[in-house]
Parts: C-alpha cells; sequence; structure tokens
C-alpha cells in the first residue's frame, strides 16, 4: 500500500507542480530549478551534468549553459538545506531517502488489488501531469513533459478500471460509482469505460443516472467524432432501458472472404531484373532507375520486390512516399527518408563520421539521434570528419552523406521515393542534385511516379531525371492473360472462390490494382459492365466492423503514413479497441505495417484505398476528424516546430473550417519554407495564409515579395512589395523601400533603385541612431548601384560610409559580422578597377564575415573571387571557386542567382577544353534566364546582364 507523505521532500507531479520542504513549499527564482527538480524525481536516475544543460538552456552555447546549470544548482541546493540533492562534478542525482514522489508512489499499485489501497493512490491523481508547467525555451523537457503525460493518463486510467472492478466485487457500488465517473471524466471517448459507468449505475439501482450516461456518450461521440455509439453500447443501453439482464459483450468479428494470403507477383520478371542489375552496377558510383506506370499498375509491389532482395543480401533501404495532401511540404519525402534512418537503433554510430556543419545542417530537416544531437548542439567535433577549418553548411550535400551513411552495407544501398507526381518542388529538386552528383555514392535511388499525373513542373522533373548519364526507366504495361491466369490459379489454389477467369480479364483489363482487389473481394463473374475498382474498394470497406471503419475514417483524413498513437487519438477510440482495429484492418490487407523503424509505421494498402474511404466518410465527420487531427499535431510539437507538421496543421485547420487558425499556420510554415530555400512553397503558404484572412497583412505581403524574388518573379515581387509598403508603418517602410530597391537592381533599372534607396535613407536617418545598422545596409546597396552606374568613386564614398556605421575599417584583418557588406562592395569595385589584390583582400575579408551568418552574401562574395581568379588567369581555382558558389547558390532556391552564377562557370570549363561540361551548363544559364523577369517567354536584356550583386 502507498505510505503518506513524509515530512522531509515531498513532490506532486500529478496536476499542477507542487514541492514541500518539511511542509512548507520550496521557494526558488526560477521555472528551471523546478523544471530539474521534476526531471530528477520522476526519472530516478542520475542525470549527467551536460546531458542537464542541453535539455533546459539549448539554445546556449556550451559554456554559457554549464554557467546557468551551475547557477541553478547553486539556488536549489540553498533552498533545499543542502540535502536530497546530490551534485558532483559529472552528475545530478534526487536522493530517494526522505523524497516522497505521488507519481513514484501511484506505480507502486501495480499489482494491488484491494479497493482501499487503489482508491488512496486514486486520490493522488489531482489531474495531468505537471498542469500548466512549460519550458518555452526548453522544448526537449517539453517534448519529455508530453511524452510523460501520455504514459501518467494511460496509468491513471488502468488505475480507475482496476478500482471500479475491486470496489464492486467488494460491494462498495457507491465507490465503484465513482472511479468509473473519473474514469469517464478522464476520457468521454473511451466506450468501455462508458459501458462500465452504464453498468455500475444500473446495478447500484440508478437506471436513469444510466441512462443519463448513455445520452452524455452519445452526445460526446457526435460532437467529438461524428459518430454513433457501437453496437454493444446501444444494446446496453436497451438493456437498461428495458431492465433486461445485462447482454454479453459483442465480438466485432464481420465476416470476411478466405485469405488468398499474398498473390504471386506476375508479369514483371524482366522488369524486376532490370532494376537489379542497376543495383548491382550500383556501387562505387550510384545510379538511379525509375519505375513509371499508371495507378493500380503495380510499381510499389516491384518496388517491395527489390527491397526484400536488398535486405536480403543483408543491405539497408530507406523507403518514402509523397502523398496528394502533401505537396506544399518542403522536402516532405526528403525528411521522412531521414526520420527512418535515424530511428533506426545504430544511426548514432552510421552519422558519427559526418562533419559538425554537416550534422547541423541535418537538424534543420529531421531530429538528431540523442547522442549525435548533444554533440551538434555542444560544438564538440564528432568523429573523423569534425568541423574543418573552413567548412561550411551545405543542406543538398548534408542530405546525400547521410543517406549514404544510413544505407551503407555489403551492397549497394536502395533509397526509395514513390509518388512523386505529388512531391514539392524542393524534394524534386533536392532528388534531381543528387541524381546528378552519385558518384562516389553507393546507392541505387529508385524513383516512381505516373506520367499522366504530373503537373508541367513535375514533367520537368522527369524530363532532368531521365537524362542523367546510365539513368533506368522502367514502364510498367497491363498484365497478360498469362499472368492474368496464373493470379487466379494462386488465390483459388489458397482457398479463394472459384473465379471466372474471362469475367475477370475483361473487367479488369490487366490492371493489377483492379485483380487483387477482386480477389481479395472473391468476385466471381462481375455482374454487368464498369464494375470499377472503386467499386470494389467500397465494397471491401463495408464489409469491416464498425470500430475499424472508424479507424480507417480517421486514417483516411490523416492523409498520409501513420502511427497507432496518432489514429488512436484521431479516432477517438480506446489504445485496446484502435490496436483491435487496426489488426483487422492489416488482416483483410486494407492498411500495411511499414519496415521496423520508421516513424509512421502503418499506410494504406494503396493511395486509392484511401482514396475511397474518405469518399466513404461523411463531410460533417471530416471535418471534426480534421480538427481533432490539427490539436493533436499540435500538442505533440514544441517551440522546434518542424515545416512538415506545421503544413499538416494548416491543412487540416483549414479542412475542418478553422480558417483563423489554418492562416496563423501557413504564414508559420511559410517562415520556415523560406529557412531552407523553399522559395515556391514559401510563397503558396503565403498566398493562402492570406486568403484564409491573415491579419498581418502587410508582413506577409512583404515576405511574398522576398520569396517571389528568389523564383525570379519580378512583377509579382514588386506588386507584393508595393501593396505591403502602402499598408506598412513608417517603422517598417525602409526595409519594404529596401527590398524593391533590389528588386529593381536585379531588372538593371537603376535610376528606380535609387530612388527607393534615398527615400529609405531618408525614412532610416529621421529615425535616428538606433536605426545605424539598417542604413548601413542601405549605404551598402546605394554603393552597388552607384558601382553598376559606373560612378566608381561615389560607390567607394558610399561603402566607407556603411563600413563607419558598423564600426569597420577597409583594412581591418577581424571586420565586424555587418562589415561584409560594404567590403564586399568594395572588392567589386577594386576588381572593375583591375586592381586584382585589393579586391582578393576585400572579398576575402568579406566572405569570412559571412560564411557563417549570411548564406546569400557568401555565395555572392565566392562568385566574385572567382571572377577574380580568373582574371588573374588562375583557371583551376578560379573553377573550384565558380563550382562552390552555384552549389551553394542552387541551396538559396535562388533562380536569377542561380542562371549569373551558371554563366562564368561554363566560360570557365569552355577555356579549360571542359566542352561538354561548359555546354550543359550553358544551357541550364539559358532556360533559367528565360523564366526569369515577370512574363516567362519574354527575354529582358537588362537581366542577363547582372554579373555582381
Amino acid at each position: 500500500m502507498p505510505g503518506k507523505p513524509p515530512t522531509g521532500l515531498t513532490i506532486r507531479v500529478l496536476g499542477p507542480l507542487v514541492v514541500h520542504v518539511d511542509g512548507a513549499p520550496l521557494m526558488v527564482d526560477t521555472r528551471k530549478a523546478l523544471a530539474m527538480l521534476a526531471l530528477l524525481a520522476v526519472e530516478g536516475r542520475p542525470f549527467a551534468r551536460d546531458e542537464l544543460a542541453a535539455m533546459l538552456w539549448p539554445e546556449a552555447d556550451d559554456e554559457s549553459a554549464r554557467g546557468a546549470l551551475r547557477r541553478t544548482l547553486s539556488v536549489l541546493r540553498a533552498s533545499l538545506g543542502d540535502r536530497w540533492l546530490r551534485v558532483d562534478r559529472a552528475s545530478v542525482t534526487l536522493d530517494p531517502a526522505g523524497t516522497w514522489v505521488d507519481l513514484v508512489a501511484l506505480r507502486g499499485t501495480a499489482g494491488i488489488t484491494d479497493a482501499a489501497s487503489l482508491g488512496f493512490a486514486a486520490e493522488l491523481a489531482r489531474g495531468a501531469f505537471l498542469a500548466g508547467f512549460t519550458l518555452r525555451d526548453a522544448p526537449d523537457f517539453d517534448d519529455w513533459r508530453a511524452i510523460q503525460a501520455s504514459a501518467v493518463d494511460r496509468a491513471v486510467a488502468d488505475l480507475l478500471d482496476r478500482l471500479a472492478v475491486a470496489a464492486e466485487a467488494e460491494g462498495d457500488i457507491p465507490a465503484a460509482v465513482a472511479a468509473a465517473t473519473k474514469r469517464v471524466d478522464l476520457d468521454p471517448l473511451d466506450e468501455p469505460a462508458q459501458r462500465r459507468l452504464m453498468s455500475v449505475l444500473a446495478r447500484s439501482g440508478d437506471r436513469s443516472g444510466a441512462i443519463r450516461a448513455y445520452r452524455a456518450c452519445v452526445a460526446v461521440l457526435e460532437r467529438e467524432l461524428g459518430v454513433a455509439p457501437l453496437a454493444e453500447t446501444t444494446e446496453l443501453y436497451e438493456a437498461i432501458r428495458e431492465a433486461r439482464a445485462e447482454p454479453a459483450a459483442a465480438v466485432e468479428v464481420a465476416s470476411q472472404p478466405p485469405s488468398a494470403g499474398r498473390l504471386p507477383h506476375v508479369g514483371r520478371s524482366a522488369e524486376v531484373t532490370a532494376v537489379q542489375a542497376a543495383l548491382a552496377t550500383a556501387t562505387p558510383d550510384g545510379r538511379v532507375a525509375m519505375v513509371v506506370g499508371e495507378a493500380g499498375i503495380g510499381k510499389s509491389r516491384l518496388v517491395e520486390t527489390v527491397t526484400e532482395a536488398v535486405l536480403a543480401a543483408g543491405g539497408r533501404s530507406l523507403g518514402a512516399r509523397a502523398f496528394a495532401a502533401e505537396g506544399g511540404i518542403a522536402y516532405g519525402p526528403i525528411v521522412e527518408l531521414l526520420r527512418a534512418g535515424m530511428a533506426r537503433p545504430d544511426a548514432a554510430e552510421r552519422l558519427h563520421g559526418l562533419s559538425l556543419p554537416t550534422l547541423r545542417e541535418l537538424g534543420r530537416l529531421a531530429a538528431l539521434p540523442d547522442g549525435v544531437a548533444r554533440d551538434a548542439a555542444s560544438g564538440r567535433s564528432i568523429g573523423m570528419g569534425g568541423d574543418q577549418p573552413g567548412a561550411r553548411a551545405r543542406l543538398l550535400e548534408a542530405i546525400g552523406s547521410a543517406l549514404v551513411a544510413l544505407t551503407e552495407g555489403p551492397v549497394a544501398g536502395l533509397v526509395v521515393v514513390e509518388d512523386l507526381q505529388w512531391a514539392d518542388e524542393a524534394t524534386r529538386e533536392t532528388l534531381a542534385w543528387l541524381a546528378r552528383r552519385l558518384s562516389g555514392r553507393p546507392l541505387l535511388l529508385l524513383l516512381t511516379w505516373r506520367p499522366e499525373d504530373l503537373d508541367e513542373l513535375g514533367a520537368s522533373f522527369a524530363s532532368t531525371i531521365e537524362a542523367v548519364p546510365g539513368s533506368l526507366t522502367v514502364t510498367l504495361q497491363r498484365l497478360a492473360r498469362d499472368d492474368v491466369e496464373r493470379l487466379v490459379e494462386a488465390a483459388e489454389a489458397a482457398g479463394g472462390a472459384d473465379l471466372d477467369l474471362d469475367a475477370l480479364l475483361a473487367e479488369s483489363e490487366g490492371l493489377p490494382l483492379y485483380l487483387v482487389e477482386a480477389i481479395a473481394a472473391g468476385t466471381n463473374r462481375p455482374e454487368g459492365s464498369g464494375r470499377t475498382v472503386r467499386t470494389l474498394l467500397r465494397e471491401r470497406l463495408a464489409t469491416v466492423s464498425e470500430t475499424a471503419t472508424q479507424v480507417l475514417a480517421a486514417a483516411a483524413v490523416i492523409g498520409r503514413s501513420f502511427d497507432l498513437r496518432l489514429v488512436q487519438g484521431a479516432s477517438g477510440r480506446s489504445e485496446d479497441e484502435t490496436l483491435a482495429a487496426v489488426e483487422e484492418l492489416v488482416r483483410r490487407g486494407l492498411v500495411r505495417e511499414l519496415e521496423a523503424g520508421r516513424g509512421a509505421a502503418l499506410d494504406f494498402a494503396h493511395a486509392k484505398l484511401r482514396e475511397a474511404a474518405y469518399e466513404a466518410t461523411s463531410l460533417a465527420r471530416r471535418r471534426l476528424l480534421h480538427r481533432r487531427t490539427a490539436d493533436l499535431l499540435r500538442a505533440e510539437g514544441s517551440s522546434r516546430d518542424d515545416l512538415g507538421r506545421l503544413v499538416q496543421i494548416a491543412t487540416h485547420e483549414r479542412a475542418a473550417g478553422r480558417e483563423g487558425e489554418a492562416a496563423t499556420a501557413f504564414a508559420e510554415a511559410a517562415s520556415r519554407a523560406r529557412a531552407v530555400y523553399a522559395n515556391r512553397e514559401a510563397a503558396t503558404h503565403l498566398e493562402t495564409a492570406l486568403a484564409l484572412g491573415h491579419p498581418d497583412v502587410a508582413e506577409l505581403h512583404l515576405a511574398l515579395g522576398e520569396a517571389r524574388t528568389a523564383l525570379g518573379d519580378y512583377d509579382g515581387a514588386v506588386a507584393a512589395l508595393e501593396t505591403a509598403a502602402a499598408l506598412a508603418t513608417d517603422a517598417r517602410l525602409a526595409a519594404i523601400e529596401l527590398r524593391l530597391a533590389r528588386v529593381h537592381t536585379r531588372r538593371g533599372d537603376l535610376a528606380t533603385a535609387d530612388s527607393h534607396l534615398v527615400a529609405a535613407e531618408e525614412l532610416l536617418t529621421a529615425a535616428g541612431a538606433d536605426r545605424g545598422d539598417d542604413l548601413a545596409s542601405v549605404l551598402s546597396e546605394r554603393a552597388l548601384v552607384a558601382h553598376r552606374s559606373g560612378d566608381g568613386a561615389a560607390a567607394i564614398a558610399l561603402a566607407d560610409r556603411a563600413l563607419q556605421m558598423v564600426g569597420g575599417d577597409a583594412g581591418a584583418l577581424d571586420p565586424p559580422a555587418r562589415a561584409a557588406r560594404p567590403l564586399q562592395v568594395l572588392g567589386m569595385v577594386a576588381l572593375s578597377d583591375g586592381h586584382l589584390d585589393v579586391a582578393r583582400g576585400h572579398l576575402e575579408r568579406a566572405l569570412a564575415t559571412a560564411a557563417a551568418t549570411d548564406l546569400p552574401l557568401a555565395v555572392a562574395t565566392r562568385h566574385a573571387l572567382a571572377l577574380v581568379a580568373a582574371r588573374a588567369g588562375e583557371l583551376d581555382p578560379a573553377i573550384d571557386l565558380a563550382g562552390e558558389a552555384l552549389d551553394d547558390g542552387r541551396r538559396l532556391g535562388d533562380r536569377h542567382v542561380e542562371a549569373v552564377l551558371e554563366n562564368p562557370l561554363a566560360d570557365l570549363l569552355h577555356e579549360a577544353g571542359r566542352r561538354d561540361e561548359s555546354m550543359a551548363h550553358l544551357k541550364l544559364a539559358v532556360a533559367i534566364f528565360a523564366e526569369v523577369g515577370g512574363h516567362p517567354g519574354d527575354l529582358e536584356p537588362e537581366i542577363w546582364k547582372l554579373v555582381e550583386w
């Protein structure tokens, strides 16, 4: 039996956090001291000092975090009277002697069956775990709190269930009613708990109370889930209302056709052999293979066959797919690949050899394994690839390196991305980049898509991939009569219904999806014509149990791969009900289990099944399920909101009809997309947020102008920025004038650009000294405009003024960060005047300052250094610098910059005699220049003249 709280240290974490020392409240001046105490008490283990520092002060550098930890420990020890807290040089522990923790007492009831002990434990459950206690700047702590809260809820629910049973068995009906009532209050959507409450109320003689409980159950299920109670709940209500004996619990076992087992993979031997041959030759240099064909043609089945062969040979694979509902999630499938690999037990070991900048870049897209994440956050070097001098983070290079590390094995690794007709543009660009850079990367990049569903950008991506030297394209055709006959024979041999081969062939026309669904449904001689795949899918869905139907509807609304926790929360069913429903759906072949280690462990067997399940769900229930899914996704997050989750939240909120919440989420997603240079997705999210009525119209138009600028849509950028200027306050107007100037500078309209810069300078000068850094930025841009206008003296004077504003000096060896831009402009002026050594000095100092903090400026500076090297006759260094600038420039997603970077590299390669490479870069430059401006196809001469920026 749990003991009563002692007079020493008592810590209550069930409900609001309460800490007493010898009966008096603990007095500390920081929430992090309380958070640390709760963490130590609940976990009951020693914590390394570095572990606590990383968890509670993640944004601080290593030394600052350790200092904050020392101060907090000092405060906490003093408040505790130097008791209970054990601190040494390496670890921190809470001494259990003299310490009482309510959660530990509750956990101690496991195995106890007497109602008195269970009742005492139930009294400890004052509310949710650490109710109302969060640390906004410590996401790891909040994640831990959320995980613990979920576990505590399950423990309390189990305790109340056991208490209700024990009290009723001992004849204490009031105690049983109280426990059952509290259990329903904890989770009103748990129908077994609702039925228990109805039963115990009825047995207590309170029949009207039982009926009220049923009606409350009906109301909450309708309000929260849009569904009626399960059949056994209604049957129990009818029995209680009619004063009949309680019926036996109904068993949900719906009739189902005999299982035909997994059908053989027929008609694809040549295609499988071709892909396996590509895999065998994908080392030491990787290869690309594409499997294309219409919906239902068997692309996923071929991928499964190849994957099984890789795993059987001891190899490693990673798989992801794009989803129709997630085309706006930048890097969605790429993140899924990384998460799948990082969830595996050996992920930390495999990533250990990557450089610190690479790991930090990966951490922007997916959570790193614990040990690797701590090292990356603390700044320590990792493995042999530590933080080498001059190394810079490159997002795409980091992705490529990680995929190789996570799939390395005795055979070439396999990286699969399916359904690319629905992929976001950032994912397509990443895959195209990787496909062109598989030299030295022993992996097969296996891609699938439906040609008929490709949009214009998707078709361009497909052409790019198909043009990669050595790539393989496998186009799947419908099955021949012999193949269909083999399928029918296999199904009948496994106990399926007798099938009419001719009728089945006529109806299916050899489409594998129709054949598989018809066989699974036991269809014999389809009646009439036009019995489509959709008809068969609906027939299969109609045979599942009521609970499974509700779970399937929730899964369809989620819209992508899902885990048990998410679909349980969305459906509102209990954990046991959800598990039983999922097992039924897997058994029937409607849902499939994904490979071990994937965060989302379940998915529909085919996208058409998801569509059918979604269509079969009423509009009202869809909106409710979308709302619940959005709430669940929001609740599981922290201050490290990832882009994919934000877009999912926004999409579900919009589908649920909550436009205000959707607008906010789309705006946040746009900000995250811009942070990883997914400009096309960012522009789409911003436009959606504006359409949904986001209140900060001026700020969103400003961000939209920046995104459109990066995409080369200068007409759209000017329109958005002028709208922002019309709506902005004076404090923001100077920043908008600066951005308008940059757009006009790119278009070669230098007079208009300078007029905007003069307006910005006047606004900032009037604002006073606190806007000095902003004024320096404007002066730097005016210097660039003067340089491009041919007025070198004015350019130097303006750049020198900008340097003085930020406390810099043209010759300083260690200039301040804001000095990078004026130094870069001075370097370009010196280059134009032929002073190559002076130019190199300015540009190298600018690059050293900008490399770690300002990627766009670093790209421009490295490009200028390549021009200096070329003018000095240093051909190989010039090619290297130009290539590095281009690699980073592609990451920016800035189309005009990318075209400008392609041009000089093409010239340098031509001069070096590398004609084929030169022509490839020249063609890309021409194609991109044709896109840039405002009217695709209309060439704007001044745009082609941009050389320095």
